[in-house]
Formats: C-alpha cells, structure tokens, sequence
C-alpha cells in the first residue's frame, strides 16, 4: 500500500508546474536507475559525437606520420555521421525514458533495484517502437530550425507542439503512425499553450540542473581544441581531454531531452486524462488482463 500511495501516475489532470514537478520527482525517486540508464544508453553515442574533436582542419596542423592522421582524415567526413548520432541519440533518449515509465508502471514502485538485465527487454521493446519517432520528430525540428522563412518556422511551431504527445500515444498505447499522428493533434491543439510552456519550462529547468556539468565541459573543450591547434597530433593527451569533456557536453544535452520527454509524457496523462478520462479505460483494461 506504501508503494501505492507515493506513486507518480501517469494519467493524471495536472497544471504546467505540477508536470514539470512530476517529472523531476519520477528522477529523485528512481535516480539510481535513470543515471545508470543514461549511461548505458546515452554516453555510447555521446562519446561518438565526442569525435568531432578529430575534425580540426589538418591544414592548421604538422603534417608527418602522426598515429591519429587517419582519425584527423576519417573527421573531414564527420558531418553526416556527426547527424546520423544525433538522431539516434533522439532515439536512445525515447528508449531511455519509456522503458522506465513502461518498468515503473509494471513494477509499481520505485525502479533503484533493477539491474541494466532486467531494463533490456524494456530497452529493446520500446525501441522497436520509436526509432520512426526519432527519424520524424528531428526532420520536423531540423526544417523548423534550418528555415530562413519565419512564416516556415512559425508553422513548423504550430505543427511540432502538438507532436509533442506523438511519442506517448505511439509508445504508450502502441497506436500506429497514422492513427498516433491524428490522435496527438487532436489532444495537442487542445492543449497548445500548455503543452508550450510545459517544453519551455522544462527546457529551462533541466539546463539549470545539467550546466553544472555541461558548463565547464564546454569551456574545458573549447579550451583544449583550440590548444590542439597548437600541439602535433601525437599529443594524445590533449586529444583524450578535449574528447572526454565533448562527451559529457552531449550527455548533458541529451539528458535535456530526455527530461523534455519525460515532462511531455506527464503532460500527455494531464490531456489524456482531461479529454479522454484515460485513467478510467486503463483500469478497465487492467480489470481485464486479471
């Protein structure tokens, strides 16, 4: 009954500030297994987009058979891999966050026990149902952000707000991309204006919660790229701290987007619960699995 009691449910008619709560209190309470699921999923990517340190002009550098000439020549063609990670970073954070509500809502109490076996089935599940998501969701943000038009980016606003619920409705009640997509505008232009500063405020408090790392790591690889320049490229030390701090700056960004997420999918329950009495059909369907 405990357990029950200091439960976070999903479904749920919450204001701005009571989502972005719920979001930061599904972190305290399983903290322990969203960092180590941060960095099972998260820092792989992190550390491959942490390469483009290797991307430094070799024209500002000696020349000479250095043991990473072929990293610096392998990093001329960085940018489309450099996007490639990007998106499935996306990816991985829509894995990261819908496997702990998925676990969390099976387990029905906090998820610090489990082991990174027991979260697989969750991880593998969830990213057969999100890769799309990613794919989608970031063209969407890319033309929005690319746009030299602010007619273009004041529509690509108005249309990718709504799709904010899209990952929820797809993952979480496994509806396909074409019923999703309907559904998340439906719910979504219901709740636009919440939904917008539900993101911003998220957007804002999960950079003030991860600037404590991502700060000094920015400053710390810009420092040691530009000292680069300045060093033959068998100074692997050199290279090994600017690349390390790098990492970090894009774990700290894609641990953004995953309490975005998290913030959306209570928002989600919030419209779900307020249009469709969402808590109500789960537990019919609860009664029947029983």
């Amino acid at each position: 009954m405990k357990h029950q009691e200091n439960r976070i449910p999903l479904y749920e008619d919450r204001s701005v500030s009571q989502c972005i709560e719920a979001t930061f209190d599904f972190m305290r309470t399983n903290r322990r297994v969203w960092l180590r699921s941060a960095f099972t999923l998260l820092m792989p990517v992190s550390m491959l987009l942490g390469l483009s340190v290797f991307t430094l002009s070799a024209d500002d550098l000696p020349s000479g058979g250095y043991i990473l000439d072929w990293l610096f020549e392998w990093g001329q063609t960085y940018d489309l891999f450099f996007k490639v990670m990007v998106i499935v970073g996306v990816w991985m954070a829509f894995v990261h966050v819908y496997s702990l509500l998925e676990a969390y809502d099976k387990h029905g109490a906090a998820l610090n026990e489990f082991t990174q076996r027991q979260m697989l089935p969750y991880y593998l599940r969830n990213a057969k149902y999100s890769w799309w998501l990613a794919i989608f969701l970031s063209g969407i943000a890319y033309f929005m952000l690319s746009s030299s038009s602010v007619f273009m980016s004041a529509l690509g606003l108005v249309v990718l707000v709504p799709l904010a619920l899209l990952p929820s409705i797809a993952i979480i009640e496994r509806q396909g991309d074409i019923p999703a997509f309907v559904k998340s505008l439906r719910l979504g232009f219901h709740a636009w204006f919440q939904l917008l500063f539900t993101f911003a405020l998220t957007l804002l408090f999960s950079f003030l919660l991860v600037s404590v790392v991502t700060l000094p790591s920015l400053m710390l690889s810009g420092w040691f790229s530009t000292l680069a320049y300045g060093l033959e490229r068998s100074d692997g030390i050199t290279l090994i701290l600017a690349f390390g701090s790098t990492a970090l700056v894009y774990l700290s960004l894609f641990l953004m987007v995953s309490m975005i997420l998290m913030s959306c999918a209570y928002q989600y329950g919030t419209v779900s619960e307020r249009i469709d009495d969402a808590s109500l059909e789960s537990e019919i369907e609860h009664f029947e699995d029983l």
